[in-house]
């Protein structure tokens, strides 16, 4: 394991540079760098999240409970909640670092619905899906995290080998410890299958004006029970995961450099002047802002280049 946490330190310390957000070319990745203990912050969580502690070591408050997790354990954060979290050992010369990385719900659902066609799936657990898990951070896990970071600086390589790296983590974790809690929060129910179909429609289709009724229609379902159980399923509406997709897809086009208006039209907004409300309500900083920090240079107006909306925005380390 040592090996394999040192080759994923050895990546992720050179791109993360700056306190604070620190970007990188993976829709739903970040990393986040502290240079000393932070006081408590609250974040909230959209979307399913894995984090894992690079170095350092912080605590989250979540659920009336406290978790403490390190190098030794990875999180998952199971879908939209709030919590609270400080970072409580980072140093200039040791600084934390945590790489997070949102996951789609569909992949779960997907690969639990081909795992459980080999072999025995972890049962959902009684009661309401737990808001976080802590999971023990080796070799299996860390292997397709390594090959996911290794592959952040050549295009080819994210388009092809970045996806299939996730779904070896989400594999993993699904023959983890974490396994009940994951399969809970993705799969309430027996309509798994729509909704994973419906949400990979919906990542394929973001950029076309869609509706619940549209959406419920094509999966054979009622408007309400489909909003119901797509909730239930991606923790998040309908409509609320469709911005996510389109604000997401926007990151990866500014990263391209285009211009804010062309990019808000491929995203699927009808609208520059909403696409700009809604970018920096979910980034944190204005879409410009955004283009210029990935490409390296210092937001403007911020005495750091992180701007700290943008941590307080995106919940920044899991």
């Amino acid at each position: 394991m040592l090996d394999r946490l040192a080759q994923l330190r050895a990546l992720v310390l050179p791109r993360a540079q700056r306190v604070g957000l620190n970007a990188v070319a993976l829709p739903g990745a970040w990393l986040y760098r502290a240079d000393r203990p932070e006081p408590m912050i609250k974040h909230s969580a959209a979307l399913l999240r894995v984090g894992v502690v690079v170095q350092g070591r912080k605590q989250l408050h979540i659920d009336g409970g406290v978790l403490y997790y390190d190098e030794s354990s990875c999180i998952v954060l199971t879908g939209e909640v709030d919590y609270s979290s400080s970072v409580i050992e980072a140093s200039a010369e040791r600084p934390f670092i945590s790489l997070t990385l949102e996951v789609p719900t569909e992949l779960v659902v997907r690969t639990l619905l081909d795992l459980s066609a080999v072999c025995p799936v972890a049962a959902v657990p009684d009661g309401p899906p737990r808001s976080a898990f802590l999971a023990a951070l080796d070799d299996r896990v860390l292997e397709p995290l390594v090959r996911l970071v290794g592959c952040l600086d050549d295009a080819a390589e994210r388009k092809i080998v970045a996806p299939l790296a996730l779904h070896e983590l989400v594999f993993r974790l699904l023959r983890s410890d974490a396994a009940a809690a994951l399969r809970a929060a993705a799969c309430r129910g027996g309509d798994e299958g729509r909704i994973a179909e419906s949400m990979a429609f919906i990542r394929a289709n973001a950029q076309r004006k869609l509706s619940v009724e549209q959406l419920a229609k094509r999966a054979a379902m009622s408007p309400s029970h489909f909003a119901h159980r797509f909730r239930e399923v991606a923790r998040v509406s309908p409509m609320r995961y469709l911005k996510h997709v389109r604000l997401e897809r926007a990151s990866v086009l500014l990263q391209q450099q285009l211009r804010a208006g062309e990019v808000a039209t491929r995203s699927g907004y009808a609208s520059l002047a909403h696409f700009t409300r809604d970018f920096k309500q979910h980034f944190g900083v204005a879409p410009g802002q955004y283009a210029r920090r990935v490409a390296g240079e210092t937001i403007a107006g911020s005495g750091n280049p992180v701007a700290a909306s943008a941590l307080a925005a995106r919940s920044a380390s899991a």
